[in-house]
């Protein structure tokens, strides 16, 4: 007998708490059920020298006919009109003139008639001048001459040095050019006359899906 109340107490409660959550659903989507569109997917970030670009898939909802890109706590945004096609849409979207800092980015998606897709959201920097000042020439180790040739040993490159562009007039006056990846190790210049200089600079990329390179001043080293 006594299980037997417990029973009967047990469903009125989950009765009761089953009532009161359907109240608080029925509440909160007083005027109708919540619709949302289809979320971005894929979502791609690609930082620049005062610019980035962010790329992203439409697959589902082809209800969707915009999206809208939020930053500095939905302060600044902008709004891009979306036409599907039948099947996978990219849209991709270049923030320009931002300053030089790490960013939050929400994207939502939109229909015609106000609904809203659920936040997807990205971190996101931009490069501009102070990166830049921090960058330096790859060092070398040691500059040599001989038989009209002049050798060039380099230190390690740093990670995101994409490569040394390089500079100088040979023996007949004519400008020639040399292109020095990160790995390499030692340059040789041909025709170079003795106790004149050459110039170089060296390339970085911040990272690997940066669409802007980054480029030192021009030094020059004295070949004695």
């Amino acid at each position: 007998m006594y299980l037997k109340y417990i029973v009967i107490l047990t469903v009125i409660a989950c009765f009761m708490a089953c009532s009161k959550m359907e109240d608080s659903y029925n509440e909160f989507t007083k005027g109708g059920e919540i619709i949302y569109t289809g979320r971005v997917d894929s979502l791609k970030v690609s930082p620049g020298k005062n610019r980035i670009r962010l790329s992203w898939q439409l697959i589902s909802d082809p209800a969707i006919t915009k999206c809208k890109v939020f930053w500095n706590d939905r302060a600044d945004s902008m709004l891009i009109p979306v036409q599907r096609s039948t099947g996978v849409d990219t849209i991709t979207v270049m923030l320009n003139n931002m300053a030089e800092k790490t960013y939050t980015f929400d994207i939502y998606t939109y229909d015609n008639a106000g609904h809203s897709s659920v936040s997807v959201d990205t971190l996101g920097i931009v490069y501009g001048d102070n990166y830049a000042a921090s960058l330096f020439n790859r060092p070398l180790k040691t500059i040599a001459f001989s038989a009209d040739t002049a050798r060039l040993d380099w230190s390690g490159a740093s990670a995101q040095c994409v490569g040394v562009q390089l500079r100088y007039n040979d023996v007949l006056g004519v400008l020639r050019t040399a292109w020095i990846t990160s790995a390499d190790k030692q340059t040789k210049l041909p025709a170079f006359k003795k106790g004149n200089n050459f110039e170089y600079r060296t390339l970085y990329l911040p990272a690997k899906a940066a669409i802007d390179t980054f480029y030192t001043a021009f030094e020059s080293k004295l070949v004695p």
